[in-house]
């Protein structure tokens, strides 16, 4: 079967929803992560039969046992109801569940714009663009070299992650800031990020640097590193997430209120 026909349920199949009408309210990291959700959990059920409540509570043990956060399933359960949404099958609707503790220290929005802030204090350019681009897209350290000026220039890539693909997208405002840090810095192809030497950043240079900032700003430094920073890429994409599915279950509760007030059975006796 292609990839377009894949279904979790029949008749509605994943590319149709990811491509449909819903999506024209979606961002591009809003239609990755749920088709990433979407094809893993269409994986779990392959040879399992059709989803049902047990099932899905299967498939959110299996995540936590995979080590994902709460933050991250919550996340595709949203993509999960947003599809069984669209098929009309409302029973099989899951409940987030609280975010579990994790020892990585959480950054603040409002931290991360002071590192911001005291980096361009400091004229540390370099350092100002790598901790925006790892807060705002889902880049890996592992996979840093791999920003060269053609990504850039081409405003994202698919990105090899540790052998996994992953789709890269550059936010058009970071994307202009590092066109004019490459023309005024070079190099003028390959890795972007890289010493006055021309080699690749040092990774535990770059957390030092990182956990310097964090002393100049007044943040506590254990946060300065670049897993922090996307902890916080996730965790804000993941509260958007779930805003916009209790927005959508407001808007369906109200829609089902209407119909019972034009046409249930007392208002219709």
């Amino acid at each position: 079967m292609e990839e377009r026909d894949l279904e979790i349920l029949p008749g509605f199949p994943l590319e149709a929803f990811l491509q449909g009408p819903d999506s024209a309210a979606w961002n591009r990291d809003t239609c990755r992560s749920y088709r990433r959700a979407l094809y893993e959990l269409q994986h779990f059920l392959a040879g399992k039969g059709l989803p049902t409540p047990q099932l899905l509570e299967a498939w959110q043990a299996d995540l936590h046992r995979q080590g994902y956060r709460q933050r991250s399933v919550n996340m595709r359960i949203s993509a999960a109801n947003n599809y069984f949404r669209r098929c009309g099958r409302h029973d099989l609707l899951m409940h987030h569940s609280r975010p579990n503790a994790v020892p990585v220290p959480e950054l603040t929005r409002a931290e991360y714009l002071r590192l911001l802030q005291t980096a361009r204090g400091q004229n540390k350019h370099r350092l100002y663009l790598l901790i925006k681009l790892f807060a705002t897209t889902d880049l890996s350290l592992q996979c840093l070299e791999q920003i060269t000026v053609q990504v850039v220039q081409d405003g994202g890539a698919v990105l090899d992650c540790r052998g996994s693909p992953l789709e890269f997208h550059l936010p058009a405002a970071l994307r202009q800031e590092l066109l004019d840090y490459i023309a005024e810095h070079g190099p003028a192809s390959g890795p972007v990020f890289i010493t006055r030497g021309g080699r690749p950043i040092n990774r535990s240079n770059l957390c030092r640097e990182m956990q310097e900032l964090c002393r100049a700003a007044g943040v506590p430094e254990q946060k300065g590193s670049p897993r922090c920073l996307r902890n916080l890429y996730q965790a804000t994409q993941n509260d958007i997430y779930a805003n916009l599915e209790q927005m959508l279950q407001q808007a369906y509760d109200q829609l089902l209120q209407a119909e019972q007030t034009a046409a249930g059975w007392k208002e219709g006796a």
